[in-house]
């Protein structure tokens, strides 16, 4: 499941889309994408443990943004840079 959620983080980190959004803004948006294709794809937690599957897919969101944008001050910095390095 982490190297799915590391590309829907990949994807959505090079998204144009949302720009101006928050560190946190982007973690909890990519967090309701991934729960999304879970229940578009009938994917089921057993019964009680639904809170614990979200639990684990903020947690693993978090530790793979933090991972991509290391040595950035926040998101917006990292998509400048990332940026930048397409054009020049």
């Amino acid at each position: 499941m982490k190297s799915w959620i590391a590309d829907i983080v990949e994807e959505e980190l090079l998204s144009q889309q949302y720009l101006h959004e928050t560190d946190q803004e982007f973690i909890d948006r990519v967090c309701f994408i991934c729960i999304d294709e879970i229940e578009h794809n009938k994917g089921f937690a057993p019964n009680g443990f639904g809170q614990d599957v979200v639990a684990e897919i903020e947690l693993e969101v978090l530790e793979i943004f933090k991972v991509k944008t290391y040595g950035h001050y926040n998101l917006q910095e990292y998509r400048k840079n990332q940026l930048k390095k397409r054009v020049g």
